[in-house]
């Protein structure tokens, strides 16, 4: 999220007057480039996913923090390409070695650039111990085709929305949103009728509230930022207003990314709305590792036991 020298690029022509600068989906949506996708399911793999799979510093790592680590490993990983919105979207599935049918079903929603394959491993490191996680690439991101453009963001989560509630037919549907993906996670859930629960994990309220709280000091009282129409779409509160479900939202005191008093402002609306909502914060977490400690298991313990048992 670091724009400041597109901001000086934008602020040096307008210390004097009235502007207003469109915000479109570029400043949001930034997928690592890769030279070669995946052309084939027999392609598709998790970056180091061999961590998940066999004993590693990294599994050494998680089970000093997660208690039931080594139970879920080596984990199982299976990988697929589904047509979503037009787009060929890669999937990928990690359960435990000790997993069941009925456990949660995990769905990430990842940030403005992480993808499934660069970062799965550790995205699906922390929800294994909670359930089976399902990770995915937006449309332009990692191994799918296509750009993440505002149409084609939105075609793919309404059809990703029929697609999950598809699969959890049987079992409780949780989606999780780190840092940018909470707002897109909410939109899915606002589309669904099956998500149990949702988890938002050092987010935001909306892509507005990113772009006040992020611009640098320098930039003028003039100057009035507005995001364009489609993405206005992804305000966590509107999304979420009906949701009937138990809502976890995430804070670290120490995030370099969105400012702690965003992650706050999260939960605050959505309590305003009447919704069911557990603020956990960390003084001492940073943007990325908000669920990666001890604390977080013991607060968080009870929040996913209860839900792993709301169907069976």
């Amino acid at each position: 999220m670091r724009r400041g020298l597109c901001f000086v690029a934008i602020c040096a022509p307008m210390l004097v007057g009235c502007i207003s600068w469109s915000i479109n989906e570029s400043w949001f949506f930034k997928p690592v480039s890769r030279a070669q996708k995946a052309a084939t399911v027999g392609e598709l793999k998790l970056d180091a996913e061999e961590r998940l799979t066999s004993p590693s510093a990294f599994s050494a790592d998680f089970s000093r923090i997660f208690p039931n680590f080594p139970d879920r490993m080596p984990a199982r990983i299976s990988h697929d390409f589904v047509t979503l919105g037009g787009e060929r979207i890669a999937i990928s599935r990690v359960a435990g070695a000790n997993g069941s049918d009925d456990e949660p079903l995990i769905v990430h929603c990842g940030g403005e650039s992480g993808d499934r394959r660069s970062h799965g491993a550790v995205y699906a490191g922390k929800i294994l111990p909670w359930g089976e996680a399902l990770l995915m690439d937006y449309p332009g991101y990692g191994d799918s085709s296509g750009q993440p453009t505002v149409a084609a963001m939105l075609a793919f989560q309404r059809e990703l929305a029929a697609y999950l509630d598809g699969l959890a037919v049987d079992r409780p549907l949780i989606l999780w949103g780190h840092s940018l993906g909470g707002p897109i996670c909410a939109a899915i859930a606002s589309r669904s009728g099956q998500v149990d629960a949702v988890v938002l994990e050092t987010t935001a309220p909306n892509f507005a509230d990113v772009m006040d709280a992020t611009k640098p000091w320098f930039t003028p009282p003039t100057l009035q930022l507005d995001v364009v129409e489609g993405l206005k779409a992804y305000d966590v509160a509107v999304a979420l207003a009906t949701f009937p479900g138990p809502i976890m939202v995430l804070g670290a005191g120490r995030d370099q990314v969105f400012p702690v008093k965003l992650e706050r402002s999260v939960a605050a609306k959505l309590r305003e709305q009447g919704l069911a909502v557990t603020y956990l914060e960390y003084a001492a977490a940073d943007h990325m590792n908000a669920a990666l400690n001890g604390f977080f298991v013991r607060d968080a313990v009870g929040f996913f036991a209860n839900i792993a048992n709301s169907r069976r």
